[in-house]
């Protein structure tokens, strides 16, 4: 199984304003300051951070994930899941097919959710070749920060704090535990 990102976050995973309170740094009139670029550029490594810490997908993106076949039971491995685009496969020809989403069922109740055959149905026959199964999901919590944990919040917070302090890359090890309580074991 190999995972290839299509489309990456757009919004930040934190509000620039929270960030920048966090950053303590001064703000105009218009709410901006002259680090805003850095400061962005910081949520979005730390998200990064977040996300490989909590095996989750933050900000809304797209996946597409590759088979060689279709096994039993695919785990969606980037919760939450927002949406499976679809589910195509090259059928034993090597055509190219779109599996009709009455065909297959999302268990969404736990994370990772997972994608199995509808009940009563199997997965088809395919070819056999390295990239027979062809899945797209979108992945996240939304495009913006409204729907982020506070917890992710909270590590996002106190990196982007320890690094405008510092004025280094943040690593305190402990500031990590914030997001244990995100973390998807799978």
């Amino acid at each position: 199984m190999s995972w290839e990102r299509i489309t990456p976050p757009t919004g930040l995973a934190l509000s620039l304003a929270e960030a920048q309170l966090a950053a303590r740094v001064d703000v105009d009139e218009q709410g901006k300051s002259s680090l805003d670029a850095d400061i962005e550029a910081a949520i979005r490594t730390y998200t990064s951070e977040a996300e490989g810490e909590t095996n989750r997908a933050i900000m809304e993106q797209t996946w597409g994930i590759m088979l060689d076949r279709f096994p039993a039971v695919i785990e969606l491995t980037r919760p939450p899941l927002l949406e499976v685009v679809h589910v195509k496969y090259r059928d034993t020809d090597g055509e190219l097919q779109t599996l009709d989403p009455q065909d297959f069922f999302v268990a969404k109740f736990g994370q990772p959710a997972r994608l199995m055959p509808a009940p009563g149905r199997r997965w088809p026959a395919t070819a056999v070749r390295a990239d027979a199964v062809e899945i797209e999901i979108r992945c996240g919590y939304g495009t913006d920060d409204t729907a982020v944990p506070d917890s992710i919040k909270g590590f996002l917070r106190a990196r982007v704090a320890e690094q405008f302090s510092t004025g280094k890359h943040a690593d305190n090890p402990n500031v990590r535990r914030l997001l244990w309580p995100e973390v998807v074991y799978s």
